[in-house]
């Protein structure tokens, strides 16, 4: 994309936390891409109500799975876990063979439940994460894998085990130029 297209700038905006100004330039964007940017601009702002319509407006016009993910991914950042995991479920039907689609789709599973303490199943979703984040080679994919995995094991009480995720996670940040995200890491423990 060109410095000057503005999706490719509201991006930009976005990984610096700067949602505001990634939602304004989005505003007045109509394609499918940018009105994805811009749910993603809104959640960040704490504007669920306002983000899940958008994306629920997504999936009903392409009926793309990456549209009801995000769906799932607003729910759970709202805090409305069990509505979060039923959308995962629906989501799980319409994914396509793609590992990176498969990790980025097992993690916020995992995630979720664990976020609910279910111990068992959020390693289960974490661990195939994982391992379909290994199978993409997407080093970003591979960090929130290795960070939901961090997590858990802090919270299940394995000290030396989260410690090896959190050294991958933070490489893994890195390696996917996501500086913020291996700050956030750092902080964890």
């Amino acid at each position: 994309m060109r410095p000057e297209d503005p999706l490719a700038r509201a991006w930009a905006l976005m990984e610096e936390g700067r949602f505001q100004e990634a939602e304004a330039l989005l505003q007045g964007e109509p394609s499918p891409e940018a009105r994805f940017a811009l749910g993603y601009a809104l959640a960040f702002q704490g504007r669920h109500a306002e983000a899940l319509a958008l994306y629920r407006e997504l999936y009903e016009a392409t009926g793309s799975h990456r549209a009801l993910h995000q769906v799932g991914m607003v729910l759970r950042m709202a805090g409305r876990l069990k509505e979060a995991l039923a959308i995962f479920e629906e989501e799980a039907r319409l994914l396509p063979p793609d590992p990176l689609a498969r990790a980025t789709h097992l993690y916020e599973r995992g995630y979720t439940w664990l976020l609910l303490g279910e111990k068992e199943a959020s390693l289960s979703f974490l661990q195939a994460s994982l391992a379909e984040a290994e199978a993409s080679s997407d080093p970003m994919a591979q960090a929130c894998a290795h960070r939901g995995l961090l997590e858990w094991h802090l919270r299940f009480g394995l000290p030396e085990e989260a410690r090896r995720h959190k050294e991958a996670a933070i490489r893994l940040f890195l390696e996917a130029g996501d500086r913020k995200g291996a700050e956030e890491v750092e902080d964890l423990a």
